[in-house]
């Protein structure tokens, strides 16, 4: 992590004479694509895994002296730096290390169609800087065959790091081959330290919305199986109503048959009988019991 710098408030530096900003970027959309997901990804809700103030910008200008006619890296993380309560005043619109108290952690280069001497006087000058990682993304392989260069400030020279991670800030930078704002490549990408992409929070949102309409047609096959379940009983308890009223007539007419009239209070308490089976039994029983007592018996002892 880069050494804190000390100033005190009246040893500011006069910066009035210093361009601090002059318009100039000129990217591509997929360029101006990448530095957007690595930096938004700060600040659009994400899981970042680290606790502590950081700023994560694109094209603004690193000054480290007054006169100085600055550099402007595609991308920058710094960590441990004041909040920006005054972000439109002049000191603090571009990176001033006397204002910001150091400088930034990691410095990303993303190579254009036209190189600008990402592995020549921007390696130099970064050192310089004393900034402790440079990365130089090269999606088009303008430099070499390697997409990613990954370099670590030893001393005052920065020496090939064979991986993208910083333990020290539990960040890392990963390849990842998906699709950002409709667009499927491959992308630069932040990540932790074991290598896991930090997802953004448009995709978080996005992975939450899945889970939630999974969710939802999960709820709506329930409640299909419940109707469909609610439908079977209501056959099943209309099959066995009128099961029911067909051994009601018939022992209706078995009684009336053997008994005559006299059976008209038997009637109504067997009409109270819910049981088809014991309804079935006293259907059966009808032909051979010898009185009407005799089946009352029947029923009532169950």
């Amino acid at each position: 992590m880069s050494e804190k710098l000390t100033v005190m408030a009246d040893e500011y530096p006069d910066t009035s004479n210093m361009i601090l900003e002059d318009d100039t970027p000129l990217d591509s959309f997929i360029n101006e694509k990448q530095q957007r997901l690595l930096t938004t990804v700060f600040y659009s809700g994400a899981e970042i895994p680290i606790n502590v103030p950081f700023l994560v910008a694109a094209n603004v200008g690193l000054f480290s002296y007054v006169g100085d006619s600055g550099i402007v890296p595609d991308v920058f993380l710094s960590l441990n730096i004041p909040g920006g309560e005054k972000w439109w005043e002049r000191n603090v619109r571009s990176y001033l290390f006397w204002e910001f108290g150091k400088s930034p952690d990691v410095v990303i280069e993303i190579v254009s169609p036209t190189p600008g001497n990402e592995l020549g006087s921007k390696l130099t000058d970064y050192a310089k800087l004393r900034i402790p990682y440079y990365v130089v993304y090269d999606p088009l392989q303008k430099l070499s065959k390697t997409f990613l260069q990954v370099f670590q400030l030893q001393g005052t020279f920065y020496v090939p790091k064979n991986n993208a991670l910083f333990p020290d800030l539990n960040l890392g930078l990963t390849l990842w081959n998906g699709v950002f704002e409709n667009l499927s490549g491959t992308w630069l990408r932040w990540c932790d330290v074991d290598g896991n992409i930090i997802t953004t929070g448009d995709e978080l949102a996005a992975e939450k919305n899945v889970k939630i309409s999974q969710k939802n047609a999960e709820i709506s096959q329930k409640d299909v199986e419940i109707s469909q379940n609610i439908l079977e009983i209501s056959q099943k308890n209309a099959e066995i109503s009128q099961l029911k009223q067909a051994l009601l007539l018939a022992i209706e007419m078995g009684l009336k048959f053997r008994f005559g009239d006299e059976v008209a209070g038997m009637l109504s308490e067997i009409s109270a009988i819910n049981d088809v089976k014991l309804l079935q039994e006293i259907v059966s029983q009808i032909p051979q019991v010898s009185s009407a007592d005799e089946l009352r018996k029947l029923y009532l002892s169950e």
